[in-house]
């Protein structure tokens, strides 16, 4: 049973470069015109295998390593650049990922705070796979693939405290080019995380992302737990 669902791990981790990658680390909203937001940030992911598979627990997929850029060309909306490194658990699996995407702020509620964006990134995935016991390398197949993603992405955010914020996304994964992934695999995938953003006054311009995540896929789900530290470079401005 086991290699049965670690066979379907790792061709569920050609999917996106490495292993399903979800993370959002950031609020609904935009930085703002000309203004400039880094956010670096780490996350580990579990895969959880279907309910019917009573045998099965949950498997340590990957861990992942990123860098998040947003730059505002008006003050609704950005542009993000995304990069990440990914290793597999087991050293089997690596991958990178570059996303370009575009964000536009939709909604705000000034009595409560509420506020509502879109983001649409594309994303160009690699991922690099070893032979190993539990699957093999067809003879002739390149070890070294890529694929290009796009992922809708909802986002909602709610000031629950001057210094601490609620945010809220909704991401729909699809493949729309690249290596092919295989008979009886899926293209696409839907996904929810949830954060908060905590605001450090003493240090102004600096926030705190803690962040926990859901996949699913088929009948299986993944999950990421990270953490992000957002810099807004405006603050630091002489």
């Amino acid at each position: 049973m086991f290699k049965l669902f670690y066979s379907l791990l790792i061709s569920v981790f050609i999917f996106n470069g490495c292993a399903p990658v979800f993370n959002e680390f950031q609020s609904a909203d935009t930085v703002g015109d000309k203004n400039t937001l880094v956010t670096p940030y780490f996350s580990e992911s579990t895969a959880i295998p279907d309910d019917s598979d009573s045998d099965a627990s949950s498997i340590e997929a990957n861990s992942t390593v990123g860098l998040r850029i947003a730059r505002g060309i008006s003050d609704k909306s950005d542009i993000h650049l995304k990069l990440e490194k990914i290793d597999g658990n087991g050293g089997y699996i690596s991958g990178s990922i570059f996303s370009l995407g575009y964000k536009h702020f939709l909604y705000k509620d000034t009595v409560n705070n509420y506020r509502a964006s879109f983001y649409f990134p594309i994303t160009y995935a690699t991922r690099n796979i070893e032979e190993n016991a539990f699957i093999d390398i067809d003879e002739g197949s390149s070890t070294n693939q890529s694929y290009i993603l796009l992922e809708p992405t909802m986002i909602a955010s709610s000031k629950l405290h001057r210094l601490f914020d609620l945010n809220v996304s909704a991401k729909f994964i699809q493949k729309i080019a690249g290596d092919d992934l295989g008979e009886d695999i899926n293209e696409s995938g839907l996904a929810f995380n949830i954060s908060g953003g905590i605001t450090l006054p003493e240090l102004g311009g600096i926030s705190i992302i803690p962040e926990y995540g859901i996949l699913f896929w088929d009948q299986d789900k993944f999950t990421h737990t990270g953490l992000g530290i957002s810099l807004d470079l405006s603050k630091f401005k002489n």
